[in-house]
This record gives C-alpha cells, structure tokens and sequence, in this order.
C-alpha cells in the first residue's frame, strides 16, 4: 500500500472515532507502552515497537513511531504482508540443514527488501509466513516442486489428447484411473533401467497391475522414451499401427499415464496403461 494511501485510510479512520475505537477494543491496544524488549499485548499478541519501527521505516513515515500506531499497524497490514513483529531469537546453529539462506535470498528478492539478509531472519520468515506462502527452504525442494507440476501437467495432458484422438474416431473418452495411474507411473521409472514391455526384474510390464491394484481384464500398455513434450510423444504413437490401436480401442474405458524425466540414455520416458 502506497504511503499516501496507508495516511488516508489512517485519516479517515480518525475522523470516524466509532470504528477506531472498535477497531482498537477488538485489537486491544488501548494501553500499549513502547519498551526496548518483546512484550506481550493486551490481545496476547507478542510485539515490539523498537524493533518493529528500526525495520520498518515505510511504517514509521506514515504511522509515526508511537507503539499504538505501529501495533495497528502490525495486526491490520504488517502481518499479511510477512513483516516480523519482534526480533527472531534463533541464531544460525538453530537452522535446519535443510534450509539454505543463500538460496531463500536469492529466491525472495522481496524478503530480502523487507528483512534483510541475516540467516536467522530468514528462517524465522520461512517458518512463520514462507512456507504457508509456498516458498522452498532450498534449490532442491523448488527444483523438486517444478518436476512434479510438469510431470502432472504432462500426464494430464497425455490423457486429454488421447481422448482428442477417440473423439475424432467416435469413440468414448477414456476415464483415468487412480490404480492405471499408479501403474503408468511406476512403469515410466522402470523405463530408465529398461526401456521394454519385459519389467527390469524380467517379469511382464502386467505383473504392475496386479501390484498396484489395476485388476482390469483387458489390458494394454504404450511406452515411449526420447520425446520431450505430450504432444511429441502422442505423435510417436500415433504414427506407429499397434500403439495407435490401443488408443483407439474401443473395448478400452480407462486410462493411466506416468511420465518420468531421469537420467538413463533417452532421458525421458512415457507410459499409457489401458484398462476394462
């Protein structure tokens, strides 16, 4: 919120003492004295007014330095927007390996603009509005997150051109299946160690089904591999005669896809499993 703005709202709230003045009993700040340290308000709430102004002089140049004020302030904006309201007691020995302040730094240039770079802030941010915000503690777990929303978009894409291509023919549109699914997606990463309807252990790429709940009496499997996006992958299939019928095999009526992004020498690897 602009300062402009913030004095505004401020203003207008003055001139209408009723609301202020229910505003403040809901909040209970009547009675708030600045002090150097942490204390607890009336409402319960943990605040410091020193360090809350120190570190947040946008606030002070609209709300003044007065502890009501920046309180108000805090409980109102502050809070939404990830400002702290007292220092964090944690120092860096008492953050996790897995969080990587560099990383969170980088990665919010926004935190950074509003708390600085101390490790410790930055942890406190993360733990307190961070993660509930969606942020990742380190490169991994946002690389991590990245590959799961793409595989899901991928997959799902899958389904909806495969059922693009059974409308073209009059067919049915398949219905995915948790159980499918769960084959497909096993079945994907047992295409790295190796790309074959022969499971890496030597049994039929069948047997997944009855591991993972599909009891289906029809059954069919397509897998690809090298294929970088849904729609290269449906076009490999496509243009291949028994991959193609399985697709439109009108005695099909459910449908789960894996897609895995591994190492292995095609990098890429698809699964549909079909099943009635």
């Amino acid at each position: 919120m602009k300062k402009t703005g913030i004095r505004l709202m401020l203003n207008g709230l003055l001139r209408r003492g009723a609301m202020v003045v229910a505003v403040v009993a809901m909040l209970g700040v009547g009675t708030i004295r600045a002090h150097a340290e942490t204390q607890v308000m009336p409402d319960g709430g943990l605040f410091d007014p020193d360090y809350y102004a120190k570190s947040n002089p946008d606030v002070v140049a609209a709300f003044g330095s007065d502890a009501n004020s920046l309180y108000y302030h805090y409980c109102l904006f502050g809070k939404n927007e990830g400002r702290l309201p007292y220092a964090p007691a944690g120092a860096p020995a008492d953050i996790p390996a897995d969080f990587d302040a560099s990383f969170y730094a980088y990665a919010n240039p926004d935190v950074v603009a509003a708390f600085g770079t101390d490790p410790a802030v930055l942890y406190c941010h993360y733990v307190n509005f961070g993660k509930a915000e969606g942020r990742f503690p380190n490169a991994a777990a946002a690389q991590s997150s990245r590959i799961e929303t793409r595989t899901v978009s991928y997959e799902q894409r899958v389904v909806e051109l495969v059922n693009a291509e059974r409308a073209k023919a009059g067919l049915p549109a398949l219905t995915v299946s948790d159980s499918l699914n769960a084959v497909a997606k096993l079945r994907a990463t047992e295409l790295e160690k190796r790309f074959s309807h022969t499971r890496p252990d030597g049994r039929s790429c069948f047997t997944a089904y009855s591991e993972c709940g599909a009891n289906y009496g029809w059954k069919a499997e397509n897998i690809a591999a090298g294929y970088m996006t849904p729609e290269d992958a449906m076009n490999g299939w496509m243009n291949s005669s028994g991959h193609r019928a399985n697709i439109l095999d009108p005695n099909y009526k459910y449908i789960g896809v894996g897609y895995y992004s591994g190492g292995g020498y095609y990098g890429t690897y698809w699964s549909q499993n079909f099943g009635r």
